[in-house]
């Protein structure tokens, strides 16, 4: 097949060679290649007529997020992808910032939800365009966390991600035959790549209108899925819902947005006996940056090897921790609109977000901090990620999370706040005995707090702001 130079191609030559083939399936509704074609040339038509240069959307989970996305990019417009779950402050700030001249929302939006249907059949999907796209040409803009609160605008070409689509068909090997199950948001760059690279190799993409684990598990089951891909918060969350699940049609399960911690890693081969389990290490300003494979001996702590097409270096020796740049085809334009200076550099080709780590002598990526993590206690210093990862694989232990906290003695101490696992009775002197036979003892914490369950991001991380506010407040249990 020849390769796609527009996010938009693989859409329209699977309505032209299988237009019958379900492309997304959502609750009891199915849309066809043919039937998506002519919704996604609807919207082009609308977007063109309005001469609109910026869509943007915010809406949950629902396949006219997608007609959309197509739509306004075969239009030659950028998408902007707002998250519905953004405060309304927020909201407003960001709408300012980018100023988008169509807007598909709340009601309160140009376009919601009730009446999208209505004025996308009103639009003429042979109207002649008036934009035509290049590869090099902006088509998305998204939006990552920022260090004062206010999420980060990235833009990307559309040659960035189709040097993707052409990079994760290699490593994850998705096609026609591919039938993946997003449980996480389309509002989450994750599960958008996810629909957008699956439905541009011609497969098929099952959604719902929101997560609810039972029922996701539900469907994972009834055979006609094969593949899932999600963060590993929200895998955790379905494998809980179902503890003995045994699915042997899953032959591929994809994740990203958090390390997966070997205990979920040994479930989810209980629950899906057949499945490869393929971990990747990203951002979104990187794009792909490591795999790591069920069937590569990947090290537990490591997050893989170079994804395809991508290089890696640290300016260290083997086995030093140093500043992890990447080089490819897929990294971000940059970022527009507000920034607070942090995120991604660009140097000579090579590019980082600032994510801090090592490369062992068989070219296994470890990462264990980015730069403003680090902790400083007594003059020496200790990542977060290196006592998270000795603390997670204590049995009883469901999430944690490692911070430094202030303190007029030490300058900073290291803090834990963790999550037991349901029914677990955790023991001060054993989880400090645990953290004594791999830590030096300046990164063990001095102080230890329980928390019922983590607030999440969509992205499935842990909301460090939420956490952090909880903390200040003292509103959690001391642990002793």
């Amino acid at each position: 097949m020849t390769a796609p130079r527009f996010v938009f191609d693989g859409v329209l030559l699977a309505s032209m060679k299988m237009p019958e083939a379900n492309a997304i399936v959502y609750g009891d509704e199915s849309i066809t290649y043919g039937e998506l074609a002519w919704r996604l040339c609807r919207v082009a038509s609308g977007v063109d007529a309005l001469g609109a240069r910026r869509v943007a959307v915010s809406l949950p989970n629902h396949p006219a997020l997608l007609e959309i996305f197509f739509g306004s990019t075969l239009a030659g417009a950028v998408f902007v992808l707002f998250d519905p779950k953004w405060p309304r402050e927020t909201l407003d700030k960001i709408f300012k910032s980018h100023q988008p001249q169509l807007f598909f929302g709340e009601a309160s939006s140009q376009v919601d939800l009730k009446n999208f249907a209505a004025w996308r059949d009103d639009q003429d999907p042979n109207r002649v365009l008036q934009t035509q796209p290049t590869p090099k040409m902006p088509f998305l803009v998204g939006f990552t966390s920022g260090t004062t609160g206010i999420p980060k605008a990235f833009i990307r070409s559309h040659a960035s991600w189709t040097a993707s689509f052409a990079a994760s068909h290699i490593e994850f090997d998705i096609s026609t035959n591919s039938n993946v199950l997003l449980p996480g948001p389309l509002s989450h760059g994750l599960s958008l790549y996810a629909a957008v690279e699956t439905l541009n190799a011609g497969g098929t993409v099952t959604l719902e209108p929101s997560f609810d684990a039972p029922h996701l598990m539900y469907i994972a089951g009834l055979g006609q899925v094969n593949t899932i891909v999600a963060a590993p918060t929200l895998l955790d969350l379905m494998l809980a819902a179902a503890p003995d699940a045994r699915i042997e049609t899953i032959t591929k399960v994809i994740t990203a947005g958090a390390k997966l911690l070997p205990a979920l890693r040994a479930r989810l081969g209980r629950a899906f006996p057949a499945a490869r389990i393929i971990e990747y290490y990203g951002a979104s300003e990187l794009s792909f940056v490591t795999v790591a494979r069920s069937d590569e001996d990947c090290p537990p702590e490591a997050v893989g090897r170079a994804f395809n097409g991508v290089e890696i270096k640290i300016e260290k020796n083997a086995g030093e921790i140093g500043t992890v740049w990447v080089r490819s085809a897929m990294v971000a334009a940059g970022y527009v609109g507000p920034s607070d200076g942090a995120g991604l550099r660009i140097n000579n080709g090579w590019a980082t977000v600032g994510d801090r780590g090592f490369i062992d002598a068989r070219g296994f990526l470890t990462l264990v901090g980015r730069d403003g993590d680090m902790i400083i206690t007594g003059g020496l210093n200790v990542y977060p990620i290196e006592v998270e990862a000795v603390l997670a694989a204590v049995s009883g232990i469901a999430e944690v999370w490692v911070t430094g906290e202030a303190d007029e003695r030490w300058g900073e101490v290291v803090t834990a706040v963790i999550a037991p696992a349901t029914n677990a009775k955790l023991d001060l002197a054993a989880l400090k005995h645990a953290c004594a036979a791999h830590l030096a003892p300046h990164k063990i914490p001095r102080r230890w707090f329980l928390i019922d369950t983590f607030a999440h991001t969509t992205s499935g991380k842990i909301d460090r702001e939420a956490v952090t506010a909880q903390l200040r407040a003292r509103s959690l249990k001391v642990l002793v």
